[in-house]
This record gives structure tokens, C-alpha cells and sequence, in this order.
């Protein structure tokens, strides 16, 4: 990662990303470089449910399995914003999948504050977050990246918004996450399963 970009880049742990957000929300403030009162609210919620999942979610017996067999030590590198809603979906998942293995370090930076990264790592041309990027942390090999959402529901979202190009996005955004609600996080789950495998 370093070797692609011209300055070094504000990482953070997930706790320390965590309390980034909450002390920018407790300011009024949300992260990134647009201020509004609906980004707050998003925000507020995305707190909760990444409150939510660190409290209650509970990782596969076939992830953890995997951490034996990892050999190689990794760096993940996530690409974020506080307001993103499918950050703190997928966000607490990456994050307590990295804490159970002993060779991968969680690295996760804000999105409008490295322009030059996230510029190199769009999906269908748009800055798209959560963008994970695995890295081999001896070589700093570029391994492979994951995001911005589960495949499965990532299909669906580009299907709709070519079917509906003048969507309500507060009805977009609640089938969403009634989605990621019946999903349990299995997905990106068994995503990262043949992810952590490949990367081995």
C-alpha cells in the first residue's frame, strides 16, 4: 500500500475507528468531506448496528478453522466512511474476522481522506465503500480485494438501480438492510472463506 501513494495515510484500528466516528457524531459531525443532517442520522443508526453486530454476531466454525492454515501474514486494508450504511453491515464482520487470526492486521482508513487510494480502487467507476484490500504484509504483495458488499446482494443493487434509475433511496437503503437482517452476515462469510484460502 505504501508504495502506491505519494503521502502515508491516517490508519486506524476498528476500535479506534469506532471512537473516531462516535466523537465526530457527538460533535455534530460526520466523517468525510459533506456535512448534512441526513448523514447524521445514517450515522447515528450505522452506530447502533455496529454496536449490534460487535455484541451479537458470532463468526463460522469454518473461518475460524482457517486460521491454522494461514501462513502468511496479511494486512487488510479497509476504505470507509462513519455514514456508510454498509460499512457498519460488513465493517464489524471484517473486523472480528481479523481479530481471530493471529497473521492478519486490520488497517482501515477514511475514504475522502485518501482520494489518491480510493481513486485506484472504484468499483464500476464510482468510490464505493467498504473496499477492503489484502496485502502481503512481508512482500507487500497486492493480493486481492473484497466490496463493497456480498456478492450476492451487490448484484441485486446494480440490477436495481439500472431498473430504477430514480430511486427513493430510503426505500433502497430499508430493503437493504432487511437483507443484511435475514443474512445473518453468512455471506460475506463464506465470501471470505475462499477469499483467507486464496490468500494463504
Amino acid at each position: 500500500m505504501e508504495a502506491t501513494i505519494s503521502k502515508k495515510p491516517q490508519m486506524y484500528s476498528y476500535k479506534a475507528y469506532t471512537e473516531e466516528v462516535i466523537s465526530l457524531f457527538d460533535k455534530g459531525l460526520v466523517s468525510g468531506d459533506v456535512q448534512s443532517e441526513a448523514l447524521l442520522q445514517t450515522t447515528e443508526m450505522n452506530l447502533h448496528r455496529m454496536k449490534r453486530h460487535d455484541a451479537k454476531t458470532k463468526l463460522s466454525d469454518e473461518i475460524i478453522a482457517l486460521d491454522a492454515t494461514l501462513k502468511r501474514k496479511l494486512s487488510w486494508y479497509v476504505l470507509i466512511e462513519g455514514w456508510c450504511a454498509d460499512g457498519s453491515q460488513n465493517l464489524p464482520i471484517i473486523a472480528k474476522m481479523a481479530d481471530a487470526f493471529s497473521n492478519i492486521e486490520l488497517k482501515i482508513m477514511f475514504r475522502d481522506e485518501n482520494p489518491e487510494i480510493m481513486n485506484q480502487y472504484l468499483t464500476n467507476g464510482g468510490k464505493a465503500v467498504p473496499k477492503l484490500i489484502c496485502f502481503d504484509s512481508e512482500t507487500n504483495e497486492e493480493l486481492g480485494t473484497w466490496g463493497p458488499r456480498p456478492m450476492a446482494i451487490q448484484e441485486k443493487v446494480v440490477a436495481y438501480k439500472e431498473t430504477h434509475p430514480e430511486m427513493d433511496k430510503n426505500d433502497f437503503a430499508a430493503n437493504l438492510h432487511k437483507w443484511y437482517a435475514k443474512d445473518k452476515s453468512k455471506s460475506i462469510q463464506s465470501e471470505f472463506v475462499e477469499l483467507i484460502k486464496n490468500w494463504r
